[in-house]
């Protein structure tokens, strides 16, 4: 690979823990990350716990072993991301196994946190893999590991994922082509952002539309609401963002009963005004 194209920069393999599976209603509970140049076998490591400032729940303290009182003493999200951002660079490319789902959580708490979503570009293990690796059974991150003899367990830790990636991707790049510049690296890859974190937006129901309003004016609103078999319950809120998973409408929005942000199902609210 001598003289490649993708030898001239840096690359960041990352992960995401979470307290859930979709990043508008959950939160990064560890951010790991393993920066890089191919052809090298030094690398360095960033790995922060984070505290989400809510309890985590026990099914995902199963899976990454990450508990609430790991997380208490920990920074929240805003300073752990621009030490993140900065430990990358505006010149790396980034790399993810699943990119969407860690994009979504990062490019969602970046929003949150208002910091800019970074420029860099991000390429996915599992498109790479399942380009120039075709037709294996799983394209999972402990499948491939386990495939290609990189490790026999995943310890759900973000660090050691990152690490994890970083080895895969070292490996499957034995097997690019040679790219001499930018357009033709631009032409032979799927290459995603952090804006791609929020997808498309399906039409809000007219009905919904003093959410909006409220959104645009920063007003607070009104609202009685109905979630998990409990009575409905009058609340105050701050709404921030609108979101949409499969058919169903959610506003995130700033909680005056939790002091925090919440997400919140639009077609469970009983009734809503603006204040």
């Amino acid at each position: 690979m001598d003289d490649h194209y993708l030898q001239s920069f840096d690359f960041v393999a990352f992960d995401t823990e979470t307290t859930g599976l979709w990043a508008p209603a959950n939160r990064i509970v560890e951010l790991g990350a393993v920066k890089f140049r191919l052809g090298s076998q030094t690398s360095e490591r960033f790995q922060e716990l984070v505290n989400p400032g809510r309890k985590i729940p026990l099914e995902t303290v199963r899976i990454h072993k990450i508990t609430d009182s790991m997380v208490k003493d920990a920074d929240p999200i805003k300073p752990v991301l621009e030490r993140f951002i900065e430990f990358c660079g505006p010149d790396a490319v980034l790399i993810a196994h699943n990119a969407p789902f860690d994009i979504s959580f990062v490019g969602c708490e970046l929003d949150r946190s208002d910091l800019p979503l970074p420029a860099n570009p991000v390429l996915d293990t599992v498109d790479l893999f399942r380009k120039y690796r075709p037709g294996l059974d799983s394209y999972s991150l402990l499948s491939l590991a386990r495939k290609f003899k990189l490790g026999r367990s995943q310890n759900h830790r973000a660090a050691d994922d990152a690490a994890m990636v970083w080895k895969l991707f070292s490996m499957v790049a034995e097997d690019f082509p040679y790219m001499a510049d930018e357009k033709e690296f631009k032409r032979r890859f799927q290459l995603y952002s952090m804006k791609n974190w929020k997808g498309d937006m399906p039409p809000l129901p007219s009905r919904f539309a003093d959410f909006l309003k409220a959104i645009k004016k920063g007003k607070r609103m009104e609202v009685v609401y109905a979630s998990n078999g409990r009575p409905p319950e009058s609340r105050i809120i701050q709404p921030l963002r609108l979101h949409a998973l499969k058919s169903a409408h959610y506003v995130a929005a700033y909680c005056e009963e939790v002091n925090d942000e919440r997400t919140f199902r639009l077609d469970r609210m009983r009734s809503f005004r603006i204040l």
